[in-house]
């Protein structure tokens, strides 16, 4: 992949020569995948590296405290198209409107967002460009801008084989890149920035993760300095009954969690952190296409600081 240097230089240019290191990296992630081959993997479907170190879905899900209500419903284009419409209550007189669609063709998955000041954010995903390879393309363009005032797209590529994935994804001149190798019930990933602009690299982040029968452990560790470190702790205690619970040694933050399932139709969960911070959320399933939501979150260290939400989701 060459560049004419002398040419004009265009918003795009430097996604070009970003793209060159994606490409490479991802024959080096093949390579490296094979030279491995005999180690005995198992497993096949390591998480990607965004997943990894995402944190618990016990402390990160269904703790909302915004009043919203979302419906989204079928297009009559084809089987696969899909509307939504999202309307949240900003405050006592305000509200706020989004829309979001979804369709498939040839192939090709096509989503478009679109919020209350007119921005509108797209994208295109193809999931199978080549053999195990996924390619994603996405623009935003700014409420009362012209076209060609929009970004560079964000290009971003996901290649599985076996057991390791990799992704990359390019945006102006920089570069984010991580990978993943799953390893019996272990897995190891590690992820680094690079901008074209100054040729700088940025701090690398490790992660890994041990899964056992009904728990998991994950270590994630930000730049060589060994400064920043967290670990979570996840295991289903029973069919009802999940806890959670993480600690990070910048600022020595902790926070646990626990989430119960009431009946098959009814969840509670709940959470406090080191700041006090306590939060409760509810979820009813109201039918088969109308889920019912309540989040509320409270300051232990001055009651009177309260946020509470209700949202309504129908499909």
């Amino acid at each position: 992949l060459q560049l004419d240097r002398n040419c004009p230089r265009h918003p795009c240019a430097p996604s070009l020569d970003m793209l060159k290191y994606a490409i490479v990296l991802a024959i080096a992630a093949a390579s490296a995948e094979a030279s491995v081959a005999n180690m005995g993997l198992r497993g096949g479907a390591p998480a990607t590296w965004s997943k990894l170190n995402s944190g618990a879905a016990t402390l990160t899900e269904g703790y909302g405290t915004t009043s919203k209500i979302e419906v989204t419903h079928g297009s009559d284009l084809n089987g696969e198209s899909t509307l939504k419409s999202t309307f949240i209550r900003d405050s006592a007189n305000k509200i706020t409107s989004f829309f979001n669609a979804k369709t498939k063709y040839q192939g090709v998955n096509l989503e478009a967002n679109l919020d209350g000041s007119g921005t509108i954010v797209g994208e295109a995903s193809y999931d199978e460009i080549a053999p195990g390879a996924k390619l994603i393309v996405s623009g935003k363009l700014e409420g009362g801008k012209a076209v060609k005032d929009m970004s560079a797209p964000r290009i971003a590529t996901e290649y599985r084989k076996d057991n390791m994935v990799v992704t990359a994804a390019v945006e102006g001149s920089k570069l984010a890149a991580g990978a993943v190798m799953e390893a019996g019930d272990m897995q190891f990933g590690a992820s680094t920035t690079y901008d074209s602009n100054d040729g700088s690299m940025g701090d690398p982040s490790f992660a890994a993760r041990y899964r056992g029968g009904n728990y998991a452990v994950t270590a994630v560790c930000k730049g060589l300095k060994g400064d920043d470190v967290s670990a979570t702790y996840t295991q289903t205690v029973s069919d009802e009954l999940d806890v959670a619970g993480t600690f990070s040694t910048n600022g020595n933050k902790f926070s646990v969690g626990a989430k119960y399932k009431l009946d098959d139709d009814a969840s509670v969960r709940g959470k406090i952190n080191n700041d006090g911070i306590l939060n409760v959320g509810y979820e009813r399933k109201v039918s088969d296409n109308t889920v019912f939501n309540a989040g509320l979150e409270v300051d232990t260290n001055d009651m009177d600081s309260r946020k509470f939400g209700l949202s309504l989701k129908c499909t």
